[in-house]
């Protein structure tokens, strides 16, 4: 007989059970529920695109790790694995900026890649679906509701993992949060979205030339390069697109008559606003174009460019941030802090408005702390909407970030389980023990 569960309206079919639900598929997911595999839970991943791999996949972001060069000290974990398996696929490539030691992904092989991985570690998939609302049960979080072309169905979960970057199901358990305000100025409103683009009949050996003559141009620690075209531009009165003037473009790849990743627009945006999402996608296109356009004038090898790609969707730097066990900050990454709680090291890497940003060989702990949210329980959260301060934010935002604290979140889900205890309570020894066997550098 097909398992139902009550709701107010119906009754509404269950798709999936298992110990570990993993919401979302980005980085954060990902880490979850191979973390949780690897520690022995069944788990389910539920993904609202048709792929795996979130903020690279979709946005074309390729390369995790801005900040890498070779004194970096990185987590490991689900990251290195991945980062070895795409090597071995020959889907990653150096990045054409030294002295960084980052790599570039190919975006569409990732998908592949990651199909692969979750297949080999049981897990199971669930794509095309949209995570609607938490189910509850006498103030637990037993599941969630999703929508689909199969309806409206739930699935549930023994323990739980909020990887959406929005914090939407916990959000929606009633779980305490933080978020700007829409506006103008990053450091205290909401930080611009950008859509990425590729484009396609580029000279990119004039263009290489061009920078070779003049490394001044390139911005070594952020891989940028200061465009002449858009100083260019300016002086012969061009409108900059958009909302004002920047003269530098992060461009990760070329290949052979592509530069398959642009990133110049941003645009605000307030990513848990569909009105705000869908006028920042229509006018990040158009300044796309005009973006294009005055490459083609100006910049050397753009001259017979054309749009390759907009990425499938635009990516969205900051949204909710949970109020978890603790918050950090940017002093505890500043001063390399060192936590009991630690999960993960991370690189010291400066980056936001009003910062000079530089990689270094410094790192700091990641606590479990910032994973736990209060209001809910056998729920944790991972990704970029973990417990942070605004400027600390830069840093928690990051992709292998997400990998580290997904990863920790889905180990502890499946070690709480056999413990016998809620998510929050899972005993921190045991946690670090199982993520040192994952590969995972605590400290």
């Amino acid at each position: 007989m097909e398992k139902k569960i009550t709701e107010p309206e119906s009754r509404v079919p269950v798709l999936a059970e298992a110990d570990v639900a993993v919401l979302g598929g980005g980085p954060a997911g990902i880490g979850a529920a191979i973390a949780a595999a690897d520690a022995g839970a069944s788990v389910v991943i539920i993904e609202r695109y048709g792929f795996l791999g979130g903020i690279p996949a979709i946005c074309n972001m390729e390369p995790s790790s801005w900040c890498r060069e070779a004194e970096t000290v990185m987590p490991g974990g689900v990251q290195a694995m991945l980062e070895k398996r795409i090597l071995e696929r020959d889907a990653a490539f150096p990045p054409f900026y030294t002295p960084s030691t980052s790599l570039v992904y190919d975006t569409e092989m990732l998908k592949q890649v990651l199909d692969d991985l979750i297949l080999e570690h049981g897990i199971r998939p669930i794509y095309h679906t949209l995570i609607t609302a938490p189910y509850i049960e006498n103030g637990i979080v037993k599941g969630v509701f999703i929508e689909s072309k199969s309806g409206r169905q739930a699935v549930l979960a023994k323990r739980l993992v909020d990887c959406t970057g929005d914090a939407d199901i916990a959000a929606r358990a009633g779980c305490p949060f933080e978020q700007c305000d829409l506006g103008p100025d990053e450091k205290t409103n909401l930080m611009f979205g950008t859509l990425i683009f590729g484009a396609s009949d580029v000279d990119t050996e004039e263009f290489m030339d061009n920078l070779k003559a003049h490394p001044e141009l390139l911005d070594r620690p952020r891989h940028e390069f200061i465009s002449t075209g858009f100083k260019k531009a300016k002086a012969a009165g061009y409108p900059i697109p958009p909302d004002g003037f920047q003269d530098k473009v992060i461009l990760n790849h070329l290949t052979q008559g592509d530069a398959t990743a642009i990133n110049r627009v941003r645009v605000p945006v307030d990513g848990t606003d569909v009105q705000s999402l869908t006028q920042a996608e229509i006018k990040s296109r158009k300044c796309v174009l005009d973006t294009l356009e005055l490459l083609k004038k100006f910049e050397p090898g753009f001259e017979a460019a054309r749009l390759r790609n907009f990425a499938t969707a635009m990516g969205v730097r900051e949204t909710r941030r949970i109020k978890g066990a603790y918050q950090l900050t940017q002093e505890d990454i500043d001063g390399q802090r060192h936590f009991e709680d630690t999960v993960a090291v991370y690189p010291v890497c400066a980056d936001g408005p009003g910062r000079v940003a530089v990689a270094t060989d410094a790192w700091f702990q990641i606590p479990f702390g910032i994973m736990v949210p209060s209001g809910a329980e056998n729920l944790l959260v991972a990704g970029r909407c973990v417990s942070a301060t605004k400027d600390a934010t830069h840093t928690s935002r990051g992709v292998d970030f997400a990998f580290a604290t997904g990863q920790a979140a889905g180990a502890a889900s499946a070690l709480s389980i056999k413990q016998g205890k809620n998510s929050r309570a899972v005993d921190i020894k045991a946690l670090q023990a199982e993520l040192v066997r994952q590969g995972v550098r605590i400290g």
